[in-house]
């Protein structure tokens, strides 16, 4: 199989995962019924079965006015080791109901809330082409972490939108104001980490191609090792990836994102940021 169309079959794996927990969440919405169904899930793409879930029923409580109850009884009670994943997916309700998240953010631990803002930023890139890519528009927030995070999530959807095709990604994001082009690297380096498909010279080709922003590359792949550690499985695509664009294995990666996470307090409005900001010096800015 090529190159791109490993890419691609991974992208359609991710998308089949989504839509059929989609499914299953539509004939009842009633999650203790389904978690047996979402464990079941191929471990490599477990975490989208459950951004899936967290999607449909973080819907079913915004669609009603309602507080995210259910939502936060399903992240406490089931889905911790996805919690990464799950808060995208609390992304997508949001965006989905053109619901701006940003009074909800205080409830959500300081570490995931700006994943939120990433998943918003990736609904609107794949569901709202004309809007997000064409005309470079996006929600506007007040806050600077909540507006990279969203150009975050919208650098990711460039990866699926161009279908692992890196001159043509790089095309996309050079069309936006060079002050988002950082974000959306750093999306782009989360996207092809996680989704995988990619070998070693396809990894390199990639870095040969990012001009100034391969902390930010780098910075994505870490972040998508450090979402698949916390949810038991480490791919072979992911640490690949980590190892062409940061020259360290999982081992070395995880050391570091402990080291990094012991410095600051996690509990501080602006714990996210600070850690994203200590990733990418150790990268080279």
């Amino acid at each position: 199989m090529g190159a791109e169309n490993s890419v691609q079959h991974k992208m359609d794996t991710i998308q089949n995962t989504f839509l059929r927990v989609q499914d299953i969440f539509f004939e009842s919405p009633d999650w203790k019924r389904h978690v047996v169904e979402l464990e079941s899930s191929d471990i490599e793409f477990r975490s989208i079965a459950y951004e899936s879930a967290s999607m449909s029923i973080a819907l079913e409580e915004l669609k009603q006015g309602e507080q995210l109850t259910n939502w936060f009884q399903f992240l406490n009670e089931a889905a911790a080791a996805h919690a990464t994943q799950v808060h995208v997916g609390l992304g997508w309700a949001f965006a989905q109901q053109l619901k701006n998240p940003i009074a909800y953010l205080p409830e959500l631990n300081p570490m995931m809330r700006y994943r939120v803002l990433d998943g918003y930023g990736y609904y609107e890139g794949i569901f709202r082409r004309r809007r997000s890519i064409i005309n470079h528009l996006k929600l506007q927030v007040e806050d600077p972490v909540a507006s990279a995070a969203l150009d975050q999530g919208l650098g990711r959807s460039i990866w699926y939108l161009n279908k692992g095709v890196i001159d043509d990604a790089k095309t996309m994001i050079e069309s936006f104001a060079v002050e988002r082009h950082k974000d959306l690297w750093r999306g782009l380096g989360i996207a092809i980490a996680y989704v995988g498909g990619c070998n070693e010279e396809i990894l390199q080709e990639i870095s040969s191609k990012t001009d100034s922003f391969k902390p930010q590359l780098a910075t994505g792949a870490v972040m998508a090792l450090v979402s698949r550690s916390s949810a038991n499985y480490i791919s072979p695509d992911t640490e690949l990836a980590c190892k062409v664009w940061s020259k360290q294995n999982a081992e070395q990666i995880l050391e570091l994102n402990y080291s990094v996470k012991s410095k600051l307090d996690l509990n501080a409005v602006d714990a996210y940021s600070n850690w994203v900001s200590e990733l990418e010096k150790a990268f080279g800015q």
